[in-house]
């Protein structure tokens, strides 16, 4: 088990679940997908047979991949955005109840100050040292009973700041 602080190690679980959700959609999307119909076309078989490369056994492995797969890649920009979404929803609450901007360039400011708070809290609790694969290879091992109630916990602390966001903006225009 990793030393670390309970703020990093939930953040890692939900990046992890925010991974695993990336990479089943993906595998799901499969189901429909153009590209690879096209390569089940038992012309396109044979050639790939010929070449001794399965296309799809790749792209699968694209996505898969912990440390550069796109969806790593797409999990962590969900991480990087989810604070800054759910700052910015309270800061919309801000400015229906409270206060109404002054300016333009004052909201700018203030939005470009929550996503500068929200890379910098992903990339230390996930990113810095690579940590996010150290916790990948934990919850790996994790089992399935854990799995399906931290993918719930996950799943909701990921919709809470779009649910938090949504809520504002109707706060907004009322």
């Amino acid at each position: 088990m990793i030393e670390s602080s309970v703020m990093e190690r939930f953040w890692n679980i939900v990046h992890y679940f925010a991974y695993r959700a990336v990479y089943k959609l993906y595998l799901a999307s499969n189901k429909f997908s153009l590209i690879f119909y096209i390569y089940k076309l038992p012309f396109c078989k044979k050639h790939f047979i010929k070449k001794g490369y399965d296309p799809v056994e790749k792209v699968n492995e694209a996505f898969k991949r912990p440390d550069i797969g796109l969806s790593t890649i797409f999990a962590g920009g969900l991480m990087y955005g989810l604070p800054m979404i759910f700052f910015f929803g309270l800061h919309c609450f801000y400015i229906a109840f409270v206060a109404k901007p002054k300016n333009f360039e004052s909201f700018l400011i203030i939005f470009i100050s929550y996503s500068i708070i929200s890379f910098l809290f992903s990339y230390i609790l996930l990113f810095h040292k690579d940590k996010y694969l150290k916790y990948f290879r934990e919850f790996d091992k994790k089992p399935r009973k854990w799995k399906l109630k931290w993918a719930w916990i996950s799943f909701g602390v990921i919709l809470l700041p779009f649910v938090v966001l949504a809520s504002s903006f109707a706060a907004m225009t009322k």
